[in-house]
């Protein structure tokens, strides 16, 4: 299975939400927009959708930052992260997404597949 995953980076601040408590996975740790690429799908497609449906942001998608792959009992899975910018900077992102400065992503929890996007975006790599 393939995650895409919008990095949605405006003025150096970047989209972050926070997962529920009772999630299934990775409840109360932070995340950018994304998901599931559906069958037939072009990944890139699939991040800006899925950011639209979960921030309520249109993005223009840009190139691929990182690639993580994750096992669990489901199987493994591909994460793609990619670059990205709101295509109109006045949307207001849905609950519980936020524009977070990239100066404090470390104080946040985030999955470990986020390790090296995280180092970018605070300016290690």
């Amino acid at each position: 299975m393939t995650i895409a995953v919008a990095v949605v980076r405006f003025h150096r601040c970047v989209l972050v939400g926070r997962r529920a408590d009772a999630a299934i996975e990775s409840p109360s740790l932070h995340e950018f927009p994304g998901g599931k690429v559906e069958p037939g799908e072009d990944p890139a497609v699939a991040a800006a959708r899925e950011c639209l449906e979960e921030a309520g942001i249109t993005v223009r998608i840009g190139e691929i930052l990182d690639r993580a792959t994750v096992s669990d009992p489901g199987g493994p899975r591909e994460i793609l992260f990619f670059d990205a910018e709101p295509i109109d900077d006045r949307e207001e992102p849905l609950v519980p997404f936020a524009w977070t400065p990239c100066d404090e992503l470390g104080s946040l929890g985030f999955p470990a597949a986020n390790a090296r996007i995280l180092a970018l975006l605070q300016g290690g790599s």
